[in-house]
């Protein structure tokens, strides 16, 4: 099994249902289209695989090859892109951030963290669903670590230093949401 990427964000969901959350994201169909046509065997509908009674209630599988974990103030979507291939292919990599500028549109968000899902995005995944903030989950990695300055340098990482990388999107600022160009 290989590392996959992820996506941290902002969200303001008071209403946290599969329906809800569709409806929500229905403004992304033309980049969860051209993902789909990336990841053909992906999920092609919302699906609710919530589990109550595990205390992380809400999970949605979503089209294109994401998987949905909210937490009282944060977003975790993971992709099942690889982590590596997110660093070093640029068009995929553009593909994907694309996408989560559109999501932090929709959440009235101004930055993304990325990072693996195993190792910090494990922890990264505990924390959302302790009910801190966005500026709390940067202040806690901070601690750990500072990110990465580049998607080059994220890809190059190893531990003890942490990878994840902090996108505050400069180079999509005054384009169209997800129409930036990096």
């Amino acid at each position: 099994m290989g590392v996959d990427i992820t996506m941290t964000v902002p969200h303001n969901v008071a209403d946290v249902s599969v329906e809800i959350v569709a409806a929500k994201f229905r403004p992304l169909g033309d980049l969860f289209d051209e993902l789909q046509g990336r990841y053909p065997d992906s999920y092609r509908t919302w699906r609710d695989v919530s589990d109550p009674e595990y205390g992380r209630p809400y999970l949605f599988y979503a089209p294109a090859g994401f998987t949905l974990s909210f937490g009282p103030r944060l977003l975790r979507i993971h992709h099942v892109t690889r982590f590596r291939s997110f660093c070093v292919e640029d068009d995929l990599r553009q593909l994907l951030r694309r996408f989560t500028y559109g999501v932090l549109g929709l959440m009235n968000g101004d930055r993304a963290i990325y990072s693996p899902d195993q190792g910090i995005g494990d922890q990264i995944y505990d924390l959302i669903f302790d009910g801190i903030s966005f500026d709390d989950l940067e202040s806690h990695l901070l601690k750990l670590g500072v990110p990465a300055t580049s998607f080059a340098e994220l890809e190059e990482r190893w531990a003890p230093q942490p990878r994840y990388y902090v996108d505050r999107f400069e180079d999509f600022i005054g384009s169209a949401r997800g129409e930036g160009d990096r």
